[in-house]
């Protein structure tokens, strides 16, 4: 990921990984038969990562919505401490090159999107988030506001602080999902 962070994934080969490393491009090619099994390797560590993130969240106390923050701010410290996943997640290698590391991307956003969607019928059911918000849509909402964070935080140059800038957002969403509870004035008698 710092290869990719600093030379994109296009520059990124057996070499460059070697080097990066300390060891010989032959000892890398014991464990990895090429550039696309580091890839493939690479985009599993990524998810394990998000993985790792969730079963963080889910052990500790707190409301569904403030697992749903906590969740989105983990997203962010995780990307920010690892600026080559952007490069990867949004290159062409991705979009237009292998099938598997396509697939292997596409089924690990949704199956955070079903955790995260899970999240939003607790918080439905304990009465935290709006019972009219679609489960899914809002799911869907928050890793949309991720990527467009991420993807003009990388593109700035990782020029400002992603956490901050993502959390502004976050106050956002929350207000639109967060069900509000009034409190009914005390009858006179």
């Amino acid at each position: 990921l710092k290869i990719i962070s600093e030379k994109g994934v296009s520059n990124l080969t057996t070499a460059a990984i070697a080097e990066k490393v300390g060891m010989s491009e032959a000892n890398l090619y014991r464990h990895f038969a090429n550039k696309e099994e580091v890839l493939l390797e690479t985009v599993e560590r990524i998810g394990s990562g998000l993985r790792r993130n969730l079963e963080k969240v889910f052990q500790s106390p707190g409301t569904p919505l403030e697992h749903l923050k906590r969740i989105y701010s983990l997203h962010l410290t995780f990307i920010e401490e690892n600026e080559g996943i952007p490069r990867l997640v949004f290159s062409e290698e991705i979009h237009s090159g292998n099938k598997e590391l396509k697939t292997k991307i596409f089924n690990t956003i949704n199956a955070y999107s079903v955790k995260l969607e899970s999240i939003v019928r607790k918080g439905q059911a304990a009465g935290d988030i709006k019972k009219e918000i679609d489960p899914r849509s809002a799911a869907l909402t928050m890793i949309g506001m991720l990527q467009v964070t991420i993807l003009r935080w990388s593109l700035g140059g990782f020029s400002f602080s992603l956490e901050k800038e993502g959390l502004n957002l976050w106050r956002n969403f929350e207000h639109c999902i967060k069900q509000n509870i009034t409190k009914k004035p005390n009858s006179v008698r």
